[in-house]
């Protein structure tokens, strides 16, 4: 479902100096649209001109001395969500939202976080707590990747559900399910931070029903969401953690787009920071105005071209 909106109502005559400002919008907007543009879920790499070679934003806080901390950083396997968008552009003006809420791994993507294993098991510095998402995808990929209580040390590691690190809602597949349901599937992790058992934990707008309610959830709550999710990160006593989370959080962190299952080792405080991924150049396309529709359009042509 398409949400939000920008810029003023009705026609207005434009000066030159705004007129120009819309012209270089348009036209970069076609560039961003010839190249590419992400998948909203799906795996996709370097979308947009220059998005790999960004200039990663450092911390603000330089670690002291016995500071240092390890992110051990993982987009979930691939998903029935994933699957669809793959023959369901987004950008079609006929795309529908399936709905497929709390969506579950494919065959391919178990297969990938059975095969995460291995790496899983080799990581320096060891993982000291598992924190995962509280969607399923994640949870799945988690466990397959890093093992079961009782199955061998790596499987006997503290793990933590965070609801900080959920996916920031673009469709239907990115409401959850709420504690008590949870637990029941996963009982060895550690659901405190949910809340109530009975509590809804995933973006719902305001007098919407969080079951069936599927808006975009604005930028700027999302990544104030991964703001607080970096300062929980850092208050953690352990100095290696694994992190089993989406491509927004991967995104928003790194400034890169996530294969699914891939893993990064990373520096927490200087890899690691809200703001790296400029969510921006992906919202144009969500707008629901003119220029949304534009950039929708030409995304739906390009697709339907190559």
């Amino acid at each position: 479902m398409i949400a939000g909106t920008v810029g003023r109502r009705g026609r207005s005559v434009a000066t030159p100096r705004r007129g120009a400002r819309r012209r270089a919008r348009a036209m970069g907007w076609f560039a961003v649209a010839a190249s590419g543009t992400p998948e909203l879920g799906n795996a996709s790499i370097a979308s947009f001109p220059g998005a790999v070679s960004k200039r990663k934003r450092a911390s603000a806080r330089a670690p002291a001395s016995g500071d240092a901390k390890t992110i051990h950083l993982v987009r979930h396997g691939r998903t029935e969500m994933n699957d669809y968008l793959r023959e369901n552009h987004w950008a079609d003006p006929d795309f529908v939202d399936p709905m497929m809420i709390d969506t579950r791994l494919t065959s391919e993507g178990e297969a990938q976080a059975r095969a995460l294993r291995t790496i899983a098991m080799a990581l320096d510095p060891a993982p000291e707590l598992i924190v995962a998402s509280p969607l399923r995808r994640a949870l799945r990929t988690a466990e397959l990747a890093f093992g079961v209580a009782g199955e061998d040390a790596l499987g006997d590691v503290p793990r933590v559900v965070c609801a900080l690190a959920r996916e920031r809602v673009f469709h239907g597949s990115d409401i959850g399910r709420v504690a008590r349901e949870i637990g029941e599937d996963h009982p060895d992790w550690d659901l405190t931070e949910l809340g109530d058992d009975d509590a809804t934990w995933w973006y719902t707008p305001d007098g919407k029903d969080p079951f069936t309610t599927a808006e975009l959830e604005p930028v700027d709550v999302f990544e104030e969401r991964m703001q607080e999710f970096r300062r929980w990160l850092d208050a953690r006593p352990e100095k290696s953690i694994a992190v089993i989370a989406h491509w927004g959080v991967c995104y928003s962190l790194t400034g890169d787009e996530f294969q699914n299952c891939e893993l990064r080792t990373l520096d927490f405080h200087t890899e690691l920071d809200v703001g790296n991924g400029d969510f921006q150049k992906f919202d144009v396309f969500l707008q629901d105005n003119i220029w949304g529709q534009i950039g929708r359009a030409l995304v739906s042509f390009k697709n339907k071209l190559f």
